[in-house]
């Protein structure tokens, strides 16, 4: 991971004379030069997968820290939101956080720098390729997104996997209830919650308003079109300040209602009775 982030800087921000690690800089090392330190790893949840705190260091000579802004630029522009590729076929992104510290003025070594945090997502697999076809109603409800958003926007159903593209969507189911209308039929309420991830040609903020208006206006959404059944949509809401990957920023209610299965019961062959008028 640490070597393909080094790469990557190396390839995309051409000033840098080299990229180290913390034991490896020595302060004859050639200016501007960047420094990878690997911070706290953590399991996010079940459908995030693995986290790991990233900073990078980028040192120039003792001048103006207005050349460590523009370093810093350009370190966010190669790595915000970048899909990463190991070499041993391991796919990862990394967020930008913001910075690490203040700015630092290191007299020894004649130089002066700051942090860039990025959390490192999803470095290894949760268990699942990230579709969960068993449930009939999240296929259906990729479907549907797919018909809202457009080819450009990935689908995932229930978990981020390992390698996911942005911009993607990825649905969640939260909960569900069911309730007895009868002997006739009953109703299954599912709660969802559903992840925006943009990119510079689509960003989360535009994907979010797209999909939680198409969720209030659309009363009922397709889910077997042969048979005429359909997931009746309630209760849309989004918050756009949500971490896409962690939280989710729409929530959402639907449900469907279903009959019940009617037991076959055997013909009467016969009836005996015996009256009781005198």
């Amino acid at each position: 991971m640490r070597n393909t982030i080094r790469e990557r800087l190396l390839a995309s921000v051409p000033e840098l004379k080299d990229v180290f690690e913390p034991h490896a800089a020595e302060a004859s090392s050639l200016k501007p030069y960047a420094v990878v330190l690997q911070g706290e790893d953590g399991d996010e949840s079940p459908w995030a997968g693995f986290r790991r705190i990233v900073e990078i260091w980028p040192y120039v000579s003792r001048s103006t820290f207005g050349k460590v802004d523009e370093l810093e630029k350009k370190i966010i522009a190669a790595l915000d939101k970048q899909m990463l590729t190991s070499e041993t076929g391991e796919v990862f992104s990394c967020v930008y956080l913001g910075s690490a510290g203040q700015d630092v003025v290191d007299e020894e070594w004649d130089a002066i720098t700051r942090g860039i945090q990025f959390a490192v997502m999803a470095l290894q697999p949760v268990g699942t390729d990230g579709q969960i076809t068993s449930d009939p109603w999240v296929p259906a409800l990729a479907a549907w997104t797919v018909g809202v958003m457009g080819n450009e926007w990935n689908v995932y159903n229930g978990y981020w996997p390992l390698g996911y593209a942005r911009p993607a969507v990825m649905w969640r189911a939260t909960g569900i209830d069911v309730e007895v209308n009868g002997l006739a039929s009953y109703t299954v309420t599912k709660r969802f919650t559903t992840h925006v991830l943009g990119n510079r040609q689509h960003p989360e903020h535009k994907g979010v308003n797209s999909l939680v208006a198409q969720l209030g206006s659309s009363v009922k959404i397709p889910f077997d079109l042969t048979d005429r059944r359909y997931l009746t949509v309630s209760d849309a809401r989004a918050n756009v300040g949500a971490d896409a990957i962690r939280e989710g920023q729409i929530t959402v209610t639907l449900s469907r209602r279903i009959a019940r299965p009617q037991d076959e019961m055997s013909l009467i062959m016969s009836v005996n009775y015996k009256s009781n008028i005198k």
